[in-house]
């Protein structure tokens, strides 16, 4: 209550009854208004906006019930209206309250009931004026949380960027539990037109877990189209993750890598339900486990980044990759049941529709279910006929020369740098994205050739190690078998290799024909019969080995071998 008192009008045509309760106020230590009638009442409500109003019933021309009628419909907040009459009957006492006044008092007025109630409107003014102050305070914070939720949404989904993900051999549904997602889809192509597909999902729903999983966007993008292999990737998310979110956060991803080129399929599985490989009738070729813990658990020197393998040979397939959002709402009771749910409605589904089967049967169920987490499905269709458009850009007109005569030219070098790896780095460096990631600093203009220069290095490199200095027989990658015999072989050879090296160099070199970048790779092998087989490109579109050479031919001025092929210069054109 204010120092002051209350401001309490006094509406009455009898002036004794004005003067009687206008002393009474006044020793009370409130303010009085005074009006003689209902229409000069009305005035000063008006004027003055009174805390509580006292009112007579029985008044010449405006009585005291239509008075009240009309303060309670023009008051802009509650101001208690009490009748104070000599009418004693019921029905006057009802229908006074129901017209809206708030208390009824009978006369003669008694000062110390008058007191009591006026100290009793007193309290529950304060309390309504507190709760409308509180009202607004939550109507601003409501109205600011608001609005930095859609700002945050639209960060977000530019951030995410879901409606620019328009590869042709990727179909998804995502669905938050709130406002924001924890589920994150991610799609990238390497410079080699190798297709990354992402599916992370962090702990919990809504904002924080939505912002708890953007610290993983920006590595999967930015390694992938610098050409990084998702072991790579995983290993450089897990630092960031570790490194950027609280220790009880994690993040728990899937990692898929497709060559549609050698049919290969890389997966990295870290804390979320097997990706599932279907043939083209929907039955299950292959599950992915989760081998790895999420990511962001781990410290660098403990995360293991082994990726498993399958190679899908001459039938096209189907990959499905969800969250535990979507396992849990087919089925809850248990991971393998949820599974089987998914798949169960999309078996006997033509490829195209199974993404539809699914969303059909979990929205079915959506419609039981109390609570629910966010919910993604992934579909990735694994041709067996590559489609121009997914292939990276060739030269038009390549010149190639397979007896190293044609490279013998004058020119000038404008720079140059060289790297030789040995065996602890060849074991765990991604080399080309960083050499390719060097090149296109110094040449920031000429980013356009990133994708043949990545075709062309890596080439060479896998050349120089898998050949040069692992031992490997590439006729193994002739049959689907064979391919992941020819993996497992690579992976055990070098975790055994100890001696051997690999030399690097890059120049950018002026000649007669242009602006062109020369790399050479050499390896301490032996060197093998380059000779045949660059006769032998008559069928190579007919095997699956022996194809990178006629690739970097077909993207290069020309290709010198020496050394017995343990040494390759290739000069590849920058315009």
């Amino acid at each position: 209550m204010r120092q002051q008192g209350l401001r309490v009008l006094v509406v009455d045509d009898a002036q004794s009854q004005r003067v009687v309760l206008e002393v009474m106020l006044r020793q009370m230590g409130h303010t009085p208004l005074l009006a003689e009638s209902g229409r000069e009442a009305i005035e000063l409500f008006r004027e003055h906006v009174p805390d509580v109003v006292l009112v007579d019933v029985v008044m010449p021309e405006m009585d005291g019930f239509e008075t009240v009628r009309i303060l309670r419909s023009i008051a802009r907040h509650w101001v208690p209206l009490v009748f104070v009459s000599g009418k004693v009957e019921n029905q006057s006492i009802v229908q006074g309250l129901q017209c809206g006044a708030d208390d009824y008092l009978v006369k003669p007025i008694n000062y110390y009931i008058l007191e009591v109630k006026l100290k009793a409107l007193s309290q529950r003014i304060q309390m309504t004026n507190q709760l409308a102050v509180q009202n607004r305070r939550l109507a601003d914070y409501k109205e600011k949380s608001e609005d930095e939720s859609r700002l945050a949404q639209e960060f977000m989904r530019r951030l995410a960027a879901f409606d620019k993900i328009c590869d042709p051999l990727v179909n998804f549904h995502l669905l938050p539990a709130e406002d924001f997602s924890g589920d994150l889809i991610a799609v990238a192509r390497t410079p080699a037109g190798q297709l990354h597909v992402m599916l992370a999902d962090s702990t919990g729903h809504g904002l924080t877990s939505a912002l708890a999983v953007m610290p993983v966007l920006q590595p999967f993008q930015v390694m992938s189209l610098k050409g990084f292999s998702i072991s790579a990737i995983a290993e450089e998310i897990n630092r960031k993750v570790r490194e950027y979110l609280p220790q009880n956060r994690f993040v728990a991803t899937i990692l898929l890598s497709l060559d549609t080129e050698n049919r290969m399929i890389e997966v990295w599985n870290g804390g979320c339900p097997p990706p599932i490989l279907l043939n083209p009738e929907g039955e299950v070729w292959c599950k992915f486990a989760s081998t790895h813990l999420p990511l962001g658990i781990l410290p660098a020197e403990q995360f293991d980044d082994v990726v498993e393998r399958y190679c899908y040979g001459e039938r096209p397939c189907q990959m499905v990759m969800s969250s535990d959002g979507a396992v849990d709402c087919a089925d809850h009771t248990s991971l393998e049941r949820g599974m089987e749910s998914l798949l169960d409605s999309a078996r006997g589904v033509a490829p195209d529709g199974r993404l539809g089967a699914m969303l059909t049967m979990l929205d079915s169920r959506l419609a039981t279910l109390e609570s629910r987490d966010d919910i993604a499905l992934i579909f990735v269709d694994c041709p067996v006929n590559v489609r121009a458009d997914l292939l990276p850009a060739q030269a038009a007109h390549p010149v190639m020369d397979g007896d190293g005569s044609a490279g013998c030219v004058t020119s000038e070098i404008e720079w140059q740098f060289a790297l030789t790896l040995t065996a602890p780095q060849l074991k765990r460096l991604d080399v080309v994205p960083l050499l390719l990631n060097l090149v296109n600093q110094i040449e920031p203009e000429n980013a356009g050739v990133a994708g043949k220069l990545f075709l062309v290095m890596s080439e060479l490199f896998n050349n120089a190690l898998d050949h040069g200095l692992l031992k490997l027989d590439s006729t193994l990658k002739h049959d689907s078998t064979g391919m992941e015999r020819y993996y497992e072989q690579r992976i055990s050879r070098l975790k055994q290799l100890e001696h051997g090296e690999i030399f690097i160099g890059l120049e950018k070199v002026c000649s007669g024909s242009g602006m062109n970048v020369r790399v050479t790779f050499r390896d301490s092998g032996d060197g093998f019969d380059h000779a045949s087989l660059c006769e032998a490109t008559q069928d190579v579109d007919e095997r699956r080995h022996g194809r990178g050479i006629a690739l970097v031919q077909s993207l290069s001025h020309s290709v010198e071998f020496l050394a017995g092929g343990a040494e390759v210069r290739v000069t590849l054109p920058l315009a």
